[in-house]
């Protein structure tokens, strides 16, 4: 009966449903703050968990995080480290998702409805970086950078913990992704044991008021968004528009689409920060507490950004993050040259993690040229702009127009192919590549071999050496 009222809204159920759920995990998640003991924690975790999948998503679908859970966690219990269990559970867990998505095409292809894929997604960046992070704990800290030191776990924790972690219903929907260690910090208190707090876990209202507000000021453009769909772009109307206003539009169009995952973002993230989870030490100056540990957007920093690093660093950054970790730099071992292949093989795993829609791979293989694009250029061209001066580097009066162009070009051809990513299929890719003559395609792959194989790279002023007596 419930969802007749919902479908009154306007809006589709399962969306409504999942932002019921965002919004009631910020009175359950101020409860969930000042239980007593880590047990209760993890239980009401587990219980929430499994009804916002529930209630929300279908009855049997928290089954899927359940089994893909277990087996992970009975994976890396019997298999010894000699057969790199960490990569078992990694390939599984891909392997499950795979499926799952596959599944998603033959049941709903080119459909937008949320179902268990969406949480299934987040749940493989958690079980992944858990088996990693086990896989560390069994090695010396000599063979472990500081960031694997401190993510890494010495033995498997209780079922009870492990399930804790996998349903924390703060983010179980929307994400972002969690470490397991975090997430053991946080019940265990141990995240608040420091000289300022002294095992006291601080108030985080405010900062979780501040971001839920941060959500809701997003509602409006996800609204909008639904009246200038990108699915526009491939159509003939915006074919025979004038150039200036396909070129605007284009990227608007892109830009509103990205305010639904903004959205849900920062509403997660909100009712997590009012947990404590979010608490991430203080700032220099001793006082002021941080509560940006799970966050995962930087909307401004996004729309403004001058290249692809600067948007991976600050778009979906939970994802980002385990794609570098878990994927990047297990394969640039310490000391090595990033190579191309690595950077390649990370946006096709972040491809795969997607789903299998061509447009997803259209849009991860562009980033990879573009990334090349954007290493070249900060090694080919910039040094035009940037004098470097011994230690001191000396700004050029273009450099300024340098940056503005840089941005320009960054954020409107990420739109370019960010609307395959949106579009899913080929074909309307194709209509849209049409529509620019593919001009765009063909400037970048120009640039790319002009940058890699043509240009020469500057030579460096040489530092002065030091006069010796």
């Amino acid at each position: 009966m419930i969802d007749s009222y919902l479908e009154a809204t306007g809006f589709p159920v399962d969306q409504v449903k999942t932002v019921i759920c965002l919004l009631l995990s910020y009175p359950f998640a101020a409860i969930l703050k000042r239980l007593p003991n880590a047990n209760l924690k993890h239980l009401m975790n587990i219980g929430l968990g499994i009804f916002y999948c529930t209630w929300s998503l279908g009855e049997w679908s928290w089954l899927h995080s359940f089994l893909s859970s277990l087996i992970s966690y009975g994976l890396l219990m019997v298999i010894p480290n000699r057969y790199k269990p960490q990569l078992i559970v990694f390939a599984f867990c891909l392997g499950y998702l795979s499926i799952s998505h596959i599944y998603r095409i033959y049941t709903d292809y080119m459909g937008w409805t949320l179902d268990f894929t969406g949480p299934q997604m987040i749940l493989t960046l958690k079980l992944t970086s858990f088996a990693w992070n086990l896989h560390d704990g069994s090695k010396p800290d000599n063979e472990l950078s500081e960031d694997q030191k401190r993510r890494s776990i010495k033995k498997l924790p209780t079922l009870l913990e492990f399930f804790g972690f996998v349903y924390f219903f703060p983010t179980f929907l929307a994400g972002p992704t969690l470490e397991i260690t975090d997430y053991l910090d946080y019940t265990s208190g141990k995240m608040f044991q420091n000289r300022q707090l002294n095992g006291k876990t601080p108030s985080s209202l405010l900062p979780a008021l501040k971001t839920l507000g941060l959500g809701l000021l997003m509602f409006p453009f996800v609204a909008l968004s639904g009246q200038y769909p990108v699915t526009y772009l491939s159509t003939n109307e915006f074919r025979y528009e004038p150039l200036l206003y396909k070129l605007i539009k284009l990227h608007a169009f892109v830009v509103l689409s990205r305010f639904r995952y903004y959205f849900g973002w920062y509403m997660s993230e909100g009712s997590a920060v009012l947990s404590g989870i979010g608490f991430n030490g203080f700032a220099k100056d001793g006082v002021t507490m941080r509560w940006d540990r799970i966050t995962n957007v930087y909307p401004l920093s996004v729309e403004f950004a001058s290249n692809v690093r600067d948007v991976s660093n600050n778009w979906n950054i939970g994802t980002s993050d385990w794609l570098k970790r878990y994927v990047y730099l297990r394969l640039t071992p310490a000391g090595a040259k990033p190579t191309f292949f690595a950077t390649l093989s990370t946006y096709v795993i972040s491809a795969f993690w997607h789903g299998f829609y061509p447009g997803y791979y259209i849009f991860f293989v562009a980033c990879t040229l573009l990334t090349e694009v954007a290493k070249d250029m900060r090694r080919k061209i910039r040094p035009y702009f940037v004098q470097q001066n011994g230690d001191v580097a000396i700004q050029t009066p273009l450099k300024t127009v340098y940056d503005v162009v840089g941005t320009i070009c960054c954020v409107w051809w990420l739109s370019f192919f960010g609307a395959s990513f949106i579009f899913l299929s080929i074909e309307r890719s194709i209509h849209l590549w049409n529509t620019f003559s593919y001009i765009p395609i063909i400037i970048l792959v120009t640039t790319f071999v002009l940058l890699r194989f043509v240009l020469p790279t500057p030579r460096s002023t040489p530092r002065p050496t030091k006069k010796t007596n």
